[in-house]
């Protein structure tokens, strides 16, 4: 876990250097997190279980949700001065002391306990030793969190790594189990470990992660040594936050050697809200791409169902021309043919063939031949509506996965609400309550790059697409991969010729913002714009073109 013991710790202690001596101004809740608000800023409480964490932040909050126990903080402690915050030790518990004169006079003193325990976070307010309520009230065989309990913390037998010492941890090690790995032993006896950090020890000590039943003197040694430097280092109250590809992807309060790209934080609470919004970012990212995914594939399924349904009743429509030739056979042998037959055999002029037909013995020859025909032309009519329907239904479940595509490729939230935008007006979101009709502005631009001294433009959603084509000169470069989803590439030419390079990489980028992604070559059909056109009723991101020739690519990032 990012935000481990350590972390909070160091984070508790620059927060309380903001927060102390300062009256709670107002309670938010959005998300998840409550906000805490100070004339200074915002103590911030994660409660999500994906990035559980405290900090501080100025932060407006959009939407406030109505929740009864942010009322109950209001009613309590909106006005309360800090007395004091604090972490427990290394553990992920703070403790915000709050002092209040209520309106009859009567004087309190508040503890608000955070924890930070992914899906087990919560916030619980006591007075007294009592619980007077909580974010999450439950009941477990460790703890009773409601109102009216007597408040217990969290039990933990963990050492504080500041009291390790040889002796100390010999004896953890005596009643450890021999079986278990060195890094368990860590973070399961030592405050603020985890899994990760409990690696760095076992690093700066030199030592595979064994079992406990291979340690020695010599690696415990190793361990203490390592234990003290880490120690130096927690004692400097500074953060790394570590990166891959320019974006934050852990947090610690000493240095991670696993990691190469870091900086060293003169402000742990930036770092933190660095690492976290980002982590934020891209979990509401992730959220709302399934959530929208899960719409469009659900809708997929429910076309192809229809599609399949309706070729297997085309196929039993194809009997249409046996009926054809039964009623032309019956007209031209009716003179042959007596009455009160159950079936006949004629020979077909044109196959040479001999054609049995079963007959209904009541109708005479003309009659039994005119009943053919109805059937005929009543199957024949079913199959020209069937087609005519699947022809509709293969063009809607071609722009659902032109629509699938651009949200599995989305980058950011924006990208995503111009997509659920699109949805809305196409019906397949319901609108947000409360929202009016409006002109929709798109939120993001297409991507764009530069190859050759041309411009090349990578639409992000189907309006976009659609609006790449609109506003290119016809003389300038559509490109799209052939026979599957993807984004439409423009290549802005000004009236100059494009070179075979130039082309190869739109090419890619078509290739690479399709479905054909992981794919080698690819198929990517180019043209000039003036060839691409949209017939009336299409859907958002869906064309016709002509005078195209293509090329084959592999697609690289």
């Amino acid at each position: 876990m990012a935000f481990d013991g350590f972390v909070m710790k160091i984070t508790t202690e620059r927060i309380a250097e903001k927060i102390t001596g300062l009256n709670i101004r107002n309670i938010y809740l959005e998300d998840k997190t409550l906000y805490f608000s100070f004339d200074a800023g915002d103590l911030k409480v994660s409660l999500n279980p994906n990035f559980a964490h405290t900090s501080f932040t100025e932060h407006i909050v959009k939407e406030p949700e109505k929740q009864t126990f942010v009322d109950f903080l209001r009613s309590r402690i909106r006005g309360a001065k800090v007395s004091k915050f604090s972490s427990i030790g290394y553990d992920r518990t703070a403790v915000l002391e709050l002092k209040k004169t209520d309106e009859i006079g009567q004087k309190h003193e508040y503890k608000l306990y955070i924890d930070i325990m992914g899906k087990h976070s919560n916030v619980i307010l006591v007075e007294n030793g009592v619980i007077l309520d909580a974010y999450k009230r439950i009941e477990t065989r460790f703890r009773n969190i409601n109102p009216g309990e007597k408040f217990v913390l969290f039990t933990s037998n963990k050492m504080n790594i500041e009291e390790v010492t040889a002796d100390s941890l010999i004896v953890a090690l005596e009643h450890f189990p021999k079986q278990k790995a060195i890094s368990e032993f860590i973070y399961s006896t030592i405050q603020g470990f985890s899994r990760l950090t409990a690696e760095e020890l076992l690093f700066r000590a030199d030592l595979d992660d064994t079992t406990l039943s291979q340690i020695s003197d010599e690696h415990v040694n190793a361990l203490l040594e390592s234990i003290a430097s880490i120690r130096r280092e927690l004692s400097e109250n500074q953060l790394y936050v570590y990166y891959e590809n320019d974006t934050p992807i852990d947090i610690s309060a000493f240095r991670l050697h696993k990691y190469t790209d870091f900086k060293r934080c003169e402000n742990p609470v930036e770092c933190v809200n660095e690492y976290f919004e980002f982590v934020e970012k891209k979990d509401k990212l992730t959220q709302k791409k399934n959530q929208l995914l899960s719409i469009v594939n659900s809708k997929i399924e429910a076309y192809e169902k229809l599609i399949d349904s309706i070729e297997k009743e085309a196929e039993e429509c194809k009997n249409a021309e046996k009926y054809r030739k039964f009623g032309e056979l019956l007209k031209a042998y009716s003179y042959q043919i007596g009455h009160g037959l159950e079936e006949v055999t004629l020979t077909d002029w044109e196959t040479n063939e001999e054609v049995r037909i079963p007959l209904e013995k009541h109708l005479s020859a003309i009659e039994n031949s005119v009943k053919y025909f109805k059937m005929y032309n009543k199957l024949k009519k079913k199959l020209e509506g069937l087609s005519e329907r699947k022809e509709v239904l293969e063009r809607e479940l071609s722009y659902l996965r032109q629509l699938q595509n651009t949200i599995e490729n989305a980058e950011t939230l924006d990208d995503l609400l111009d997509i659920e935008e699109e949805m809305v007006e196409g019906e397949l979101v319901k609108k947000h309550k409360g929202k009016k009709n409006a002109k929709v502005m798109t939120r993001s631009e297409p991507r764009r790059y530069t190859f050759n001294g041309f411009t090349i433009l990578v639409g992000r959603n189907n309006r976009q697409n659609d609006e790449l084509v609109r506003k290119a000169s016809e003389h300038d470069l559509w490109l799209h991969v052939q026979g599957m989803p993807g984004a439409h590439v423009v290549i802005k030419t000004n009236g100059k010729p494009v070179d075979d390079e130039t082309l190869q990489y739109a090419a890619k980028l078509a290739a690479y913002y399709s479905k054909g992604k992981y794919s080698t070559k690819v198929p990517v059909d180019y043209t000039q714009v003036k060839y691409v056109k949209k017939p009336r009723g299409f859907k958002p991101g869906l064309v016709l073109y002509s005078n195209f020739k293509t090329l084959f690519v592999t697609p690289t990032e």
